[in-house]
């Protein structure tokens, strides 16, 4: 990962470090008065909640978002690990600052002073996590450009670990490594001994991230890749692959802009869970392009004008579109959400059987604020999991029917519409106009300030079947109950192949992907998940498992 050093201008040792020294400082600058004074963090509500259940111990499954599922294996393996320990702030203040000395090392060392404005615009732009909450990827990016390093200085196989450690906080960020790496072997070929054993560790760390998602399924499902975005990674790939080829030693740039075109034509045709995600390398697409183009001697000059033009537009006008929403700041505090949780709390209490939806908030801290405080969620925060079990909530054609149908689908008995706050675009205003239509047929039962909560009258409960079953306690591992005949019942509750059941019978997958419990004799019993990888790890190796068909 080196190129031929006649080719650039090199910089003085004692300057370079200079320079990681100013850098690492402004992004510690503009990373501390992001977080004192500006906007609330985009996606920081499903981190936090994450962050939470790792704290009290939930690893493998939580009951209380979308229904039951795996909330570190759809997402993030690892990330979750260090921030229950440190938090999220601190780690991804970290981050930041590191990702700009190992972008910056990796620039400088490569390109020489061709490098150094790039290297201080990077520095500028890491601390982009601050505000846009993409706190998971934010570490693996830096885990990224470890691998990168350790590349550049020949150590390849030390460079596993990190490669390993990509994949473990951030699937995307790992598919981003391999990028690099395919672009910088497309234009230094050969192979070597070295080589082989870096690529051997990719595979390897693919392979646990697949295992991951096959042992633990959550359908991930299909994240839209919008064509304003297509269209924009197309116009800045093809003018960096047109500066690429006219500057010095910049033949790995035009084939990483190359496949990073051609990949967005693959992901834009065939649905995926990438989907825009693919275009995050954006956040650092203008320090990438303006490299590429010190590089060229910035010639020629109109060419260049536009495509740094470009890479700058499309780099920070994402950012300043989220400005309006992000400037409301109320959802993120306790005392927005207290009313209608202290309400939902009393109510819960007697009614334990139900769930609860939230019309989606711009912010969504409902992701965080609603279960934390032990109310069992509906939905959540993770628009690939909504689009596999919701895809009829991001329907123009919603309509009452429809929604009353997913309402008592998913065991919900309240909804709750705020009146104070923007609702998340995509689907938010049709939901919370089918919410207050007279054909949904639902109720006002509280009001305060902030907030409108709704009841489904004769709501369908989380637990049905012979005898009138009663739930007693639902918790984010374990639901309990108590039936009054044996038979075959019905748990809204997303089936996964680890349930271990106390009680006389076996669990078995039942229709829209939930539960049936086949119980033998009346009385009480209870289904638990696995709580921890070590119980996980138990339950198999024992054969605790009481499915239907385990014999």
């Amino acid at each position: 990962m080196t190129v031929a050093a006649a080719t650039v201008v090199d910089l003085p040792r004692l300057m370079r470090r200079r320079e990681l020294l100013i850098g690492a400082a402004v992004t510690a600058i503009i990373a501390a008065v992001v977080v004192a004074v500006g906007p609330a963090p985009g996606d920081a509500a499903v981190h936090l909640y994450r962050t939470w259940l790792v704290q009290h111990g939930i690893f493998v499954w939580d009951n209380f978002s979308y229904g039951g599922w795996y909330p570190l294996a759809s997402y993030s393996l690892l990330y979750y690990l260090p921030t229950a320990v440190v938090g999220n702030l601190p780690l991804v203040f970290a981050a930041a600052v590191a990702s700009t000395v190992l972008f910056s090392s990796i620039a400088m060392r490569e390109w020489g002073r061709a490098a150094l404005w790039p290297s201080r615009v990077f520095g500028v732009l890491a601390a982009a996590p601050m505000f846009t909450g993409l706190y998971a990827y934010s570490l693996g990016f830096t885990a990224m450009l470890v691998t990168l390093k350790l590349l550049q200085l020949h150590r390849h196989r030390l460079a596993i670990v990190p490669a390993i450690l990509t994949v473990g906080f951030s699937p995307l960020a790992f598919a981003f490594l391999c990028l690099i790496v395919v672009s910088y072997a497309a234009v230094r070929r050969g192979v070597s001994r070295r080589r082989i054993w870096f690529a051997a560790g990719l595979a390897v760390a693919a392979g646990v991230e697949g295992t991951a998602l096959v042992l633990f399924r959550t359908g991930q499902g299909v994240y839209p890749f919008h064509w304003e975005d297509f269209l924009s990674v197309m116009i800045v790939s093809v003018l960096g692959v047109v500066v690429a080829r006219r500057a010095r030693a910049a033949a790995p740039f035009m084939a990483f802009f190359a496949l990073w075109g051609l990949g967005s034509v693959f992901l834009y045709v065939v649905s995926s869970p990438f989907g825009d995600n693919w275009t995050r390398l954006d956040a650092f697409v203008f320090p990438v392009m303006l490299l590429t183009a010190s590089l060229a001697d910035f010639k020629p000059r109109r060419l260049v004008l536009l495509a740094c033009a470009c890479a700058f537009a499309y780099n920070l006008v994402p950012y300043f579109l989220l400005v309006p929403s992000r400037l409301d700041n109320n959802t993120q505090q306790s005392s927005y959400w207290a009313p209608a949780i202290h309400f939902l709390r009393e109510r819960q209490q007697r009614q334990p059987a139900y769930r609860v939806e939230v019309v989606p908030t711009a912010e969504h801290w409902e992701a965080d604020k609603i279960p934390q405080a032990g109310i069992p969620l509906a939905r959540g925060w993770y628009r690939q999991i909504d689009e596999v079990y919701n895809p009829i909530l991001y329907s123009n054609t919603l309509g009452a029917r429809a929604y009353v149908e997913w309402l008592r689908q998913n065991a919900v008995r309240y909804v709750l519409l705020a009146r104070t706050t923007p609702l998340d675009w995509d689907g938010g205003p049709r939901e919370a106009q089918v919410v207050r239509s007279r054909a949904a047929g639902l109720t006002v039962v509280f009001r305060s300030k902030n907030w409108l909560i709704y009841e489904l009258p004769h709501a369908t409960p989380l637990l049905s079947g012979p005898g009138h079953p009663v739930i007693t306690a639902f918790h984010h591992t374990v639901t309990s109950g108590r039936v009054f005949s044996a038979g075959r019942y019905f748990l809204r509750v997303h089936y996964n192949p680890y349930w271990h059941l106390k009680g006389a019978g076996c669990v078995a997958k039942g229709p829209d992907k939930m539960t049936i419990l086949d119980l033998s004799r009346p009385g009480p019993f209870s289904l638990t998940a696995p709580g921890t990888p070590a119980s996980w790890v138990g339950q198999v190796v024992d054969g605790k498992q009481t499915n239907c068909n385990s014999g």
